[in-house]
């Protein structure tokens, strides 16, 4: 019996010979394809022969169509030298397709794996594990997995941009990337083989190599994206000394970098959980020296790179929550400058609950926790009114904390959060909505802005550390009175055109027209028409008088020079809808309490002056800096807008 399967054996081995003579020959008459599949089941049976079904592989992960990978490829080769997968030729081995499926599902058949549908989950890898017994490294098959048989290549490595240096490792930290290797095959596919790491320890208070993996490291990776390829601890049984050199090898990758294609391979560490802080802010590096990589060809020659070591530095931190950074700015979603009008409540006074700002807060590296909270106030325009009783912060529709305050005359005031336990998780950005009761509002103006910095945040990382918090916000002021305009604004535009306006000089002009909403709020509004003396948009005197002031301001790049085109301002246009107004007097119209309307304005002015002098050449813009009405306290100005840029046009080039 023994010496007929040393019969088969031999006679297989010259078949073999024969087959791999007939693709080395241009004569021959069978096609590549039809060699492959021979070699292929001759392999097979060669090992069947020789009584052993498989290599001896470990299998760590689920695999299904779709899957890719090592373990994918070892899995294949596991199904073609047991014969139940023969690969077509010019497939690469590492992608679970359609056939391996077919493959795993007889395979499960053969050995009592129920249900033998092709999928290679716990079960299988459980049963091939009692089959396979201990795990003992074979020698590579050239040729295994590459699309290109016969074909010698070379293999080019070099340092990846990413990660850079510096890159900083975290005691804790897991597969922590510090160095990229850049692979490109040349005429052939390349399997690489096995990586080759230079361990060294740069700069620091007690510099040797040793502190590596002793005191910082203790496992390294060679990763393709997130799969690991392989692995290795890190100690004095595993890292090798070569004089003053620590190199550690990792082999059995099984890596495949396509023909004319480049790959990427990161080497990764995981960090020991603590080491000593005389370790904090030290630097390491890994590299690869002359030849630490080397690759198979289609030819199974071995391929060596790169000619020149190279390497990273990476800089040991301690613990990632001592690290930890909470960064404070304004949420672009902030309550733009407006006017409101508070209006509720018994005396019609109040508002409740009125969004005043957002504030955003940004961690990183740990949670932090925001433990008290201080809120600035500052108050403008009529001080007598509009206090402020209580304020409050939301996350969300949250409460997360209130506070309370009277500013009855007062100009500037905080508001103070204790114990408020908010909690910002790592690498992430959360909202404080900021919200007051107003009360005593009036008929004239009072004016808040809410703002916040980093003195006036108390906050802890996960260890109760304190984290120093960075940043600051500015809300945008908010208006507020009893009576009188909301007006937003709908839309904005500035037009360049040429036609003359006054004073019979051909010239330039520049037109900008605003589109608002009016709503009359606590009462009815009379509005002036623009042929009021107070009507309700008004532009410096076209005979160069200035008003006190004027609803439109010009622009020379960002300087006001409004008062130097007074004799310019020709036009200021606007008709105030008969529909939901009602007519007062001559050059007035009255918006009922409740009721809405838009008002489309427009102001032009000229490229020249009245003299016949152009005016200075550049960018202008114009914006809306004031609207007039009339309530039953008198006449009001509406000027919020005057430090907006919301309400200011794009730029036109005049003259």
């Amino acid at each position: 019996m023994i010496k007929n399967r040393k019969a088969k054996i031999v006679a297989l081995t010259v078949g073999l010979t024969l087959a791999l003579g007939f693709v080395a020959s241009p004569a021959g008459a069978q096609t590549i394809a039809e060699l492959q599949a021979q070699i292929n089941a001759l392999m097979a049976q060669l090992a069947a022969l020789q009584g052993s079904s498989a290599p001896s592989m470990t299998f760590t992960q689920n695999l299904t169509l779709g899957s890719t990978g090592a373990e994918v490829s070892s899995l294949q080769q596991t199904l073609v030298t047991g014969g139940h997968l023969v690969m077509p030729a010019g497939v690469a081995y590492g992608y679970f397709g359609a056939l391996t499926q077919a493959a795993v599902a007889k395979w499960q058949a053969a050995n009592g794996v129920a249900p033998a549908v092709g999928y290679w989950g716990p079960i299988s890898r459980a049963k091939y594990a009692s089959m396979a017994g201990p795990v003992v490294p074979g020698p590579s098959v050239p040729g295994v997995g590459i699309t290109t048989p016969g074909v010698e290549g070379t293999i080019t490595a070099t340092v990846n941009p990413s990660p850079a240096a510096g890159t900083k490792l975290y005691e804790g930290d897991s597969k922590r990337a510090v160095l990229g290797i850049e692979l490109e095959a040349k005429t052939s596919d390349i399997r690489i083989e096995r990586v080759k790491l230079d361990l060294d320890h740069v700069t620091g208070t007690t510099v040797s190599d040793n502190n590596f993996y002793r005191k910082i490291a203790q496992k390294i990776y060679v990763m393709d994206g997130s799969t690991v390829l392989g692995s290795a601890d890190l100690s004095v049984d595993t890292v090798v000394e070569d004089g003053a050199n620590r190199f550690i090898t990792i082999a059995g990758l099984n890596f495949i970098v396509p023909k004319d294609a480049k790959k990427v391979l990161m080497i990764a560490l995981d960090a020991r959980s603590n080491w000593d802080s005389d370790f904090d802010t030290e630097t390491f590096s890994v590299g690869v020296p002359v030849d630490g990589v080397r690759g198979i060809d289609g030819a199974g020659v071995n391929q060596y790179s790169p000619s020149t070591a190279f390497s990273r530095n990476f800089t040991t931190e301690g613990e990632l929550a001592d690290s930890a950074t909470l960064a404070v700015s304004l949420n672009s979603g902030t309550p733009v400058t407006q006017q409101v009008i508070c209006a509720t409540g018994t005396d019609e006074d109040e508002c409740d609950n009125l969004e005043v700002a957002r504030f955003d807060f940004r961690s990183t590296k740990d949670d932090v926790t925001v433990t008290d909270f201080v809120l600035d106030i500052v108050r403008g325009g009529t001080l007598t009114t509009a206090t402020s009783s209580t304020a409050y912060i939301y996350d969300g529709s949250t409460l997360v904390g209130s506070a309370s305050l009277i500013m009855t005359t007062t100009a500037a005031g905080t508001y103070t959060f204790s114990d408020i336990d908010w909690t910002v998780p790592v690498d992430s950005t959360r909202t404080l909505s900021v919200r007051f009761d107003i009360d005593d509002a009036g008929a004239a103006a009072t004016t808040f802005v809410a703002s916040t910095d980093a003195d006036d945040v108390t906050a802890e990382n996960a260890s109760g550390t304190v984290v120093t918090a960075t940043g600051s916000a500015d809300g945008n002021t908010i208006t507020i009175r009893n009576v009188g305009l909301e007006i937003s604004l709908v839309s904005k535009s500035i037009v360049k055109a040429s036609t003359p306006i006054q004073n019979n000089y051909s010239t330039s002009t520049a037109e900008a027209t605003f589109t608002l909403n009016l709503k009359a709020v606590g009462g009815d509004i009379r509005i002036g028409t623009n042929a009021s003396t107070t009507g309700a948009l008004v532009e410096n005197d076209g005979n160069g008088a200035s008003v006190t002031s004027p609803s439109f301001l010009v622009f020379l790049g960002g300087t006001d020079v409004t008062a130097t085109l007074a004799t310019n301002a020709s036009t200021t246009g606007f008709t105030i809808p008969t529909e939901g107004t009602t007519a007062e007097g001559t050059n007035s119209r009255v918006l009922s309490e409740g009721s809405s309307i838009q008002l489309p304005v427009s102001f032009l002015f000229e490229g020249k002056k009245a003299t016949s002098v152009a005016i200075t050449t550049g960018s202008y813009s114009v914006q809306l800096a004031n609207v007039n009405w009339v309530s039953s306290g008198g006449l009001q100005a509406s000027s919020f807008m005057a430090d907006s840029l919301n309400w200011r046009t794009s730029s036109v080039s005049m003259p």
